[in-house]
């Protein structure tokens, strides 16, 4: 498939082009199909996120008695991994061999979660160098016992939850 171009100057030699239109058609075709796959893949692997952000002139909210409780933490470290709410109230999940003990971690989670119904939101904290297939285990295994709202944290270890200080806390969820 091709398309003639004729033209030229004046009187002598007329200029005649052909142009093949092939190739550019392969290249729309291969185009708008990988377009249509990634707008496919994004909305199969999405993560739905909220921003609480309220706007500069909004009354704070009336003191809610009791306070609630503070969220669920899970952290997760290259040598096990951490449960509480309360850092002092930390509970340490050693290593089973060369893999985390996942079965100890659903059992505290689902605990936690008996114990307070009504919390929605969990936190998930990782340290550099952990693997992401962790992270997100983590975060299925929260969505599965009922955790709807995920805050992902990350950074040094001592950000959120120091391991000294859990390695020193009654073994126990409250």
């Amino acid at each position: 498939m091709g398309v003639s171009v004729e033209g030229g100057k004046g009187r002598g030699k007329s200029m005649g082009v052909e142009l093949n239109l092939v190739p550019f058609i392969d290249f729309l075709s291969c185009l708008i199909a990988f377009l249509m796959m990634t707008a496919v893949m994004t909305e199969i692997h999405s993560l739905e996120v909220e921003q609480s952000v309220s706007p500069p002139d909004a009354e704070p909210p009336p003191p809610v008695d009791p306070p609630p409780p503070p969220p669920l933490t899970v952290h997760v470290r290259a040598d096990g991994m951490w449960l509480a709410r309360k850092v002092e109230e930390g509970v340490q999940i050693p290593r089973v061999g060369e893999e985390n003990d996942w079965v100890k971690l659903e059992e505290l989670m689902t605990k936690d979660h008996e114990t307070y119904p009504t919390e929605e939101m969990i936190v998930i904290n990782t340290d550099d160098g952990v693997e992401y297939d962790n992270m997100a285990r983590v975060l299925d295994l929260s969505r599965r016992i009922g955790y709807p709202k995920t805050l992902l944290a990350g950074g040094p270890a001592a950000a959120v939850a120091p391991w000294d200080a859990a390695a020193a806390a009654p073994a126990g969820v409250p």
